[in-house]
């Protein structure tokens, strides 16, 4: 099992702080310290997406870590295993906070996915990689959508009976960061950046590394403790 690489984990420790700092202004929407259609703005939108970017896109580079062009399904069923469970958990606490709106296939949801369609292509070189990843992007992108179709295929894509959700990104176009990233690893290895020298010199370092290697831990109880928070500060205000 490779050892851990200490910018990947700060890298994971920024974005589950700016997914804490986005949840944050979500909750302050919902229990109406802020205006009602906050986090619908372009700006919060956008920075939503570069969230779901950067996880999807360091889960695909960590695949290829652990893997390489064969592989370890001793680690693969571990922690994907893990990240599915985590995602059926998300889904079944959302449908009894938020009913219609729940979690069905958010970002747990994708990187389980992406991980298991993306074991069929871990012989493909960096540039098959992009060029599927740049083959899929214009696939979604000249595909009107919603699509006709089940209720089942919303995984897959969006379409005409996928109902609202919280969180929702299907494999199409979000398995795309995800592709990328594993594409991204014989680059950073030919740059020497995939090296386990993980001293640390800096105290925001040391605690953005911390929470990159319990990222999967802070996604699940984040929410709650806010959630608390807000209950409580409610009940006061």
């Amino acid at each position: 099992m490779p050892e851990r690489i200490l910018w990947i984990d700060v890298i994971r420790g920024i974005s589950i702080l700016a997914m804490i700092t986005f949840h944050f202004a979500f909750d302050l929407m919902y229990f109406g310290f802020a205006k009602p259609d906050l986090i619908y703005q372009p700006d919060w939108r956008l920075f939503e997406r570069m969230i779901a970017f950067s996880f999807l896109f360091i889960a695909g580079l960590s695949l290829f870590i652990t893997h390489g062009s064969l592989i370890n399904w001793k680690s693969f069923i571990r922690r994907y295993g893990i990240t599915a469970i985590c995602a059926v958990l998300i889904s079944s606490v959302t449908y009894f906070l938020f009913n219609n709106d729940m979690i069905r296939f958010g970002i747990l949801h994708a990187i389980s996915v992406s991980g298991l369609i993306s074991l069929l292509l871990l012989k493909l070189n960096s540039v098959f990689l992009v060029l599927l990843a740049i083959l899929i992007f214009f696939m979604n992108l000249l595909i009107p959508q919603p699509v006709e179709g089940d209720y089942f295929w919303q995984w897959l894509i969006y379409t005409t009976e996928t109902p609202n959700s919280l969180d929702y990104r299907p494999i199409l176009p979000w398995i795309i960061p995800f592709i990328l990233g594993m594409a991204s690893y014989q680059l950073f290895k030919k740059w020497g950046l995939l090296e386990t020298n993980n001293s640390i010199t800096h105290r925001e370092l040391v605690i953005l590394s911390w929470l990159g290697k319990r990222s999967l831990i802070i996604y699940l109880l984040h929410q709650p403790i806010l959630f608390t928070g807000f209950f409580v500060l409610l009940q006061f205000s």
